[in-house]
């Protein structure tokens, strides 16, 4: 299986839209997507990702958001669907090992029968190794079990803060690349060595290799990484379109020009979330700010809600730094 074409430039890892009692917004989340597609830049839209909260995810609000969603979008971009069992990331409380894997192969193929264009998959820390078995070993049997089981492209997602014995090993990233649809994966580092290494372990498979820091994107191109993950993929896509675009074409200048606001941004803009929902109600696509609690996880915490403050100070410096690439 080929890596799909959409996989280039900016990968949005979509935030997801909620109602004031934490549920799921349909509306509003169809008002999100309206609002990035007209402002263009994004290659495929990644829903249920780390920033869209899927630690928070339930089967049905994974149904609910697929089914919403993928036919929503149909002819308009790809979707990718995060589909992993269900778990709040809390590790003194992992879920049933063969629950969890079941999960991520029923959702899996519901989200294909619902119109998703690939899926994607968390690095299993959800997961202990059995007797005699190591970090990697279950890392590799987990996703050697899930791309048998569903009939679609396969994505692996190593999330910020991943354990570092369950961080994909460039050897156990080899092997797993010549799985036919195991496709491409997001790394979320910004070890340039660690980096090197894993996009080596693949360069001569048929993968693509995501960069999931996007200060690292200039870096990551020379080395042969094809898109990018992260939070300026939502926030300014076009940047990302435009630094891909000019480091195909041979214009470093261009390419380093469009790194520095890229980066730039990155430091400015310290709750992406809030701002451009914020942002998208500003320009007439009403977005609710509703957030939903991670509190059933100690390892993680809530964010505070931006202030009009800090609004006003991220806009001014998005709107500075963007308005040449729009």
């Amino acid at each position: 299986m080929e890596v799909p074409t959409f996989v280039k430039g900016a990968i949005a890892p979509t935030f997801t839209v909620f109602k004031e009692d934490g549920s799921l917004d349909d509306e509003g989340q169809r008002r999100l997507m309206d609002f990035l597609l007209e402002r263009g830049g994004i290659s495929v839209f990644f829903i249920r990702s780390g920033m869209g909260l899927m630690y928070t995810f339930s089967m049905d609000d994974t149904r609910q958001l697929a089914n919403n969603i993928c036919p929503y979008m149909k002819g308009k971009a790809p979707v990718l669907v995060g589909c992993s069992g269900i778990w709040d990331r809390n590790y003194d409380r992992r879920p049933d090992p063969q629950v969890y894997i079941e999960q991520g192969i029923e959702l899996g193929k519901f989200a294909i029968d619902v119109g998703a264009d690939s899926l994607v998959y968390t690095i299993p820390e959800a997961l202990l190794p059995e007797a005699g078995e190591t970090h990697q070993q279950v890392i590799e049997r987990y996703f050697r079990t899930i791309c048998e089981a569903v009939n679609g492209p396969v994505f692996l997602y190593q999330p910020p803060g991943t354990l570092k014995e369950y961080e994909m090993a460039p050897d156990t990233l080899e092997r797993l690349a010549d799985i036919d649809n195991f496709v491409g994966g997001k790394f979320s580092t910004a070890d340039g060595f660690y980096t090197y290494e894993l996009i080596r372990a693949v360069r001569d498979k048929v993968f693509g290799y995501i960069i999931g820091n996007e200060t690292l994107y200039y870096a990551g191109l020379v080395l042969g990484a094809r898109a990018c993950i992260g939070q300026g993929t939502m926030l300014n896509p076009q940047l990302v379109k435009a630094a891909y675009e000019r480091y195909r074409s041979g214009d470093h200048a261009g390419m380093l020009h469009a790194q520095d606001v890229i980066n730039t941004l990155v430091k400015a803009i310290d709750n992406p979330v809030d701002f451009l929902k914020m942002y998208a109600t500003d320009k007439g696509y009403n977005v609710p700010l509703h957030n939903r609690s991670q509190s059933s996880n100690p390892y993680m915490s809530d964010r505070d809600p931006i202030t009009r403050e800090e609004y006003a100070a991220y806009k001014a410096v998005y709107e500075t730094e963007v308005a040449s690439y729009l």
